[in-house]
């Protein structure tokens, strides 16, 4: 097994990093529930509740928001075998510069081989957030591919 843990981050953890941890877990398979996942936030000032946009998108395609209030980041979170997938790149130069990071972290479109940036749809009118859930739906298709791959790797054994 690769990884211990998988953390989505995002700038306040209330819209797309909720989403990307949402999604991730109902297409995963992990029925030992070996791999722990978790969003976080890079500037949570205080506990916000997660954007209802996000919520509602979510379940018009039948996928139950994990959590509801955001949470921020913390050194521990980053501990042990993590891979570490950002909303974007000033994300991850955060994690790097900040946090001392020097583990796995990628954008979340960069993990598959993908330079472009997720949108962010904060604000936008539920069409504009239902057309990023389909371009992040699509990216976690591959992120839980890769992912699941890579866990199977080396014949379960943490590298």
């Amino acid at each position: 097994m690769k990884y211990d843990r998988v953390v989505f981050v995002g700038n306040d953890n209330t819209s797309r990093s909720p989403m990307a941890e949402s999604i991730f877990l109902h297409m995963y398979s992990d029925p030992d529930k070996k791999l722990e996942v978790m969003s976080r936030g890079l500037v949570v000032l205080f506990e916000e509740p997660y954007n209802p946009k996000i919520e509602t998108v979510l379940n018009r395609h039948g996928i139950r928001l994990v959590s509801k209030i955001s949470v921020q980041l913390t050194p521990e979170d980053l501990a042990g075998n993590v891979l570490v997938l950002t909303m974007g790149f000033t994300d991850k130069l955060k994690i790097i510069e900040d946090y001392g990071f020097e583990g796995e972290v990628y954008t979340l479109k960069e993990y598959v081989g993908n330079d472009d940036e997720l949108l962010d749809p904060y604000g936008e009118d539920m069409d504009i957030y239902e057309a990023f859930f389909e371009d992040m739906y699509k990216v976690m298709e591959q992120v839980v591919k890769k992912v699941e791959n890579e866990m199977n790797t080396n014949g379960g054994d943490k590298q």
